[in-house]
């Protein structure tokens, strides 16, 4: 019996381990950080043969000072697995896909196979090997994989952009890039710039790959159809202050959604003038970001353009400037549906289950926007002017997302933003990143 319950143990241990995040080395002696030591990569199996890679952001150091300004941990490997839960992440892990995740730890935009010399010392930049040490330890499952999703923000996109030939290789694969693109117009600047500006400490390990040329190895459309990746998804915001420097706005926009009409997949918005801060002001990586994701700023959410996406079914194509006069009236039509007046309670739940009414009145929805009646409202633990910090959008199907300030306990300096998302005919939960204890939740009802 005892025998019995130890091999129990250790079948249901391999079992779960299986499944589990595991932390592994790179093998090629040069796959290394800039500190020199050995560079780690995180892999979570499932029950597929759907993989997802992705490749996270980190910005670059393209000379001594910049690199010497940056912190050690950006410089070293990952000591423990990454957990697969920011916004985009846990969406693809929901949908049973193996997931890979590299960490950035070579300053390089994942592309240098090259040392430099900083303050008398030798540094490695083998972001290029990196990847290729990752891709290749995989490489007899991607071969036989069902589908291959790379996906990759701010210099993660551009690490992409670098690595297209060999992903280009692979069957079924596709691509998703937040923050990053090369459209004709920001091509045409960054090509302008190459020419006066001297990129050789981050960039001397890729030229001869780009041709004398590391504009032409960012991601953009002509890149990647040059490397056989024909399914995109990309996301290049107005006012991302890395599309800041292109002066002519309009000639920019029709760009952009020249090329996002060209793969009918993409999201691309006017971040500035909605002040939508991503990772940075404004509209700078999204869809590593919950809020930001799951927002429905126009027409839907980046959450479900991308989930249309990757399930091949439905609207993939968000983009809110230069839209047809018919466009124009299908969107101010939907915003629309849901106009009038409604009676909302505002509930509050601790951890343990105990559950209580906070606060209640009337708001209004008015074109896809909640407006709360303070006068008419009440709000028990705390002034009930929080109702003005509302911020929440509805879009066509009745699904609400944002945000508001709320002090759940009426305690001094206790209050925090709950982030809501759910029906307008169920409960509508907000949580809070600082707050874990409590939960609260909207109903609202004509």
């Amino acid at each position: 019996m005892i025998k019995f319950f130890i091999t129990l143990f250790f079948l249901i241990f391999t079992i779960s381990s299986s499944f589990s995040n595991e932390l592994k080395l790179t093998k090629n002696p040069d796959a290394i950080c800039n500190n020199g030591e050995q560079a780690t990569f995180t892999i979570k199996k499932a029950k597929s043969k759907k993989w997802a890679i992705i490749l996270p952001g980190g910005g670059v150091a393209r000379n001594t000072d910049e690199y010497k300004s940056r912190s050690d941990s950006m410089k070293s490997p990952e000591l423990k697995p990454h957990y697969f839960g920011q916004a985009i992440e846990k969406d693809v892990e929901d949908k049973n896909y193996n997931m890979v995740f590299i960490p950035y730890c070579s300053s390089d935009l994942y592309q240098g196979n090259h040392f430099n010399i900083v303050d008398g010392k030798e540094i490695p930049f083998k972001g290029r090997v990196i990847v290729n040490d990752v891709l290749d330890q995989l490489n007899d499952q991607l071969k036989e994989a069902d589908e291959i999703i790379f996906l990759g923000y701010s210099a993660g996109a551009i690490g992409i952009g670098f690595h297209a030939e060999r992903i280009g290789q692979y069957n079924n694969v596709r691509v998703l890039v937040d923050s990053f693109w090369f459209d004709e117009e920001t091509t045409k600047f960054y090509e302008n710039f190459e020419k006066n500006n001297d990129r050789s400490f981050i960039y001397k390990g890729s030229m001869e790959a780009c041709n004398d040329s590391w504009a032409s190895c960012f991601p953009s459309r002509k890149n990647f159809e040059k490397n056989n990746i024909k399914d995109v998804f990309f996301i290049w915001n107005i006012g991302d202050r890395y599309a800041d420097p292109i002066k002519d706005k309009l000639a920019l926009k029709k760009a952009i959604k020249k090329d996002l009409e060209f793969y009918n997949a993409g999201f691309s918005i006017e971040a500035d003038k909605r002040k939508i801060s991503g990772f940075e002001d404004w509209g700078h990586v999204l869809a590593w970001d919950n809020k930001t994701y799951t927002k429905n700023y126009f027409d839907m959410s980046l959450q479900e353009a991308v989930n249309n996406w990757i399930d091949r079914k439905g609207n993939a194509l968000v983009v809110d400037y230069l839209l047809s006069d018919e466009k124009k009236a299908e969107i101010n039509k939907k915003s629309k549906l849901f106009d009038g007046e409604y009676k909302f309670k505002l509930h509050r739940v601790s951890e343990d289950g105990k559950n209580k009414k906070i606060g209640n009145g009337k708001l209004e929805i008015k074109n896809g926007q909640l407006i709360f009646f303070i006068k008419a409202s009440k709000l028990k633990t705390g002034s009930k002017e929080h109702y003005e910090t509302a911020k929440i959008d509805i879009n066509p199907n009745g699904e609400l997302n944002g945000s508001i300030k709320l002090d759940v306990l009426s305690g001094k300096d206790r209050s925090e933003i709950y982030y809501f998302n759910g029906m307008l005919d169920d409960k509508i939960w907000g949580t809070s990143p600082d707050e874990s204890f409590f939960k609260v939740y909207l109903q609202i009802k004509k």
